[in-house]
């Protein structure tokens, strides 16, 4: 019985000390989130504050802008204003001058009768892209006492696969050197049976030029050139800017021999008329002269070597080139032929060396057994990309004419960026 009350006490005391100390564990945790909170909490205001100090920086910063002085100058600058320059030609700068020290057969007291320091020509070069298909030259020579226009022509590229277009006023492709200006020869000059066979001044007239890559059959590269110009050289034709058209043809072949070495051969045919027709003389008669034609003939070779790893310092180009002229004249029938061959060595990236031999027979008529011959050996030394000093020395035959020798010094300079371009 007495064990009956004592769990009914137990009964009614354990819950209630139960649930005291739940509550006070609960209390406690509560207690620690409290605290915790409180801890965490300076670090949020930390955050805060920094976060209205920023606010007010840029606050600040935008009232100083608006308080600041605006300076108007007037100027509108827009995008690509800056480079219209891009659209001017590219321009070029050549002189060639020099002395020349002459004696006629080896007698000294004639030093003095050629001998004379000399400005052959400074020239303007123009070039330009006209726009993705074409391309625009020219060459304006100023000489001691005359201007003149050297070269102007357009070229189209690819209006159809390997086919260029060139139309204006060019040096024509008869063989390789005579294509080239003065100032970018081997040598200080044409060779005689250029200046012999085809004139003082050479093929250069007002006309279009087709050049057609033809596809590679035997040969590495093979090209066709086809020219139909006035026949203003009156040296060969007529001489006039209108009349009947000359006509020009040219092929090359071009063979790798090596990695270092090629071989180019060329041929070449001309047709025009040399005689005036439809004009009036000093007197103001009508000239109309018989049909009379000027036929031309020429082959060249090209042989060259540099090796892969150093072909800015050495090489070594071989050249030869032959011609033949018959034109049909009031005074007869005249044929005439003449060629040359020059071996041109590179012996560093400054130093070339060569020797070049030309012959020729006269432009005459009667030229049978007539011979004008050269003999030249030079020295070339390029100071740099933009000045080149030339040392040639000459020994010229002419038949019924005194012998000369010539020495020459040549200095051809340029600015702008094609430098010594050929044309």
């Amino acid at each position: 019985m007495r064990t009956l009350p004592l769990v009914v006490l137990m009964t009614i005391i354990f819950p209630t000390w139960t649930s005291r100390a739940e509550e006070q564990q609960a209390g406690t945790e509560a207690g620690q989130a409290v605290r915790a909170r409180e801890a965490a909490a300076p670090a949020d205001d930390e955050i805060e504050k920094l976060r209205r100090a920023a606010s007010l920086a840029v606050e600040e910063a935008a009232r100083q802008e608006q308080q600041l002085p605006r300076l108007d100058t007037g100027t509108v600058f827009s995008s690509g204003n800056r480079s219209l320059q891009a659209l001017n030609p590219e321009l070029s700068v050549v002189g060639d001058a020099g002395g020349r020290l002459q004696m006629n057969d080896f007698d000294t007291a004639s030093l003095g009768d050629d001998s004379r320091f000399y400005f052959r020509v400074l020239g303007l070069h123009f070039q330009a892209n006209l726009d993705p298909f074409s391309f625009f030259k020219s060459a304006i020579e100023f000489h001691v006492g005359a201007v003149e226009l050297g070269e102007a022509y357009a070229t189209w590229t690819n209006l159809l696969p390997g086919l260029n277009l060139t139309l204006g006023k060019f040096r024509q492709q008869f063989g390789v050197v005579q294509r080239w200006h003065a100032h970018g020869l081997d040598q200080f000059d044409f060779p005689l049976a250029v200046t012999t066979l085809l004139g003082g001044e050479g093929l250069n007239q007002v006309g279009i030029s087709l050049t057609w890559t033809a596809p590679a059959l035997w040969a590495d590269d093979q090209k066709l050139w086809l020219q139909v110009t006035n026949g203003m050289n009156e040296h060969l034709f007529s001489g006039q800017a209108f009349g009947v058209p000359v006509g020009l043809l040219r092929w090359t072949q071009y063979y790798e021999l090596s990695d270092s070495t090629y071989l180019e051969l060329g041929l070449n045919g001309m047709l025009g008329t040399n005689n005036r027709r439809n004009i009036t003389d000093d007197n103001g008669e009508r000239v109309d002269e018989p049909w009379r034609t000027t036929t031309l003939a020429g082959v060249d070779l090209t042989i060259s070597w540099s090796p892969l790893e150093a072909e800015r310092y050495r090489h070594v180009t071989l050249r030869a080139e032959g011609y033949w002229v018959g034109k049909e004249t009031a005074g007869g029938y005249l044929s005439a032929s003449g060629g040359f061959a020059y071996l041109d060595l590179g012996l560093s990236e400054a130093l070339a060396v060569g020797v070049r031999g030309d012959l020729t027979q006269p432009f005459t008529v009667d030229n049978d057994g007539d011979l004008d011959w050269q003999a030249l050996a030079y020295l070339t030394w390029r100071q740099s990309p933009w000045v080149r000093t030339r040392l040639q020395l000459a020994h010229l035959d002419r038949a019924g004419e005194p012998a000369q020798d010539v020495v020459i010094l040549q200095v051809v300079f340029a600015a702008g960026p094609h430098k010594h371009d050929r044309y």
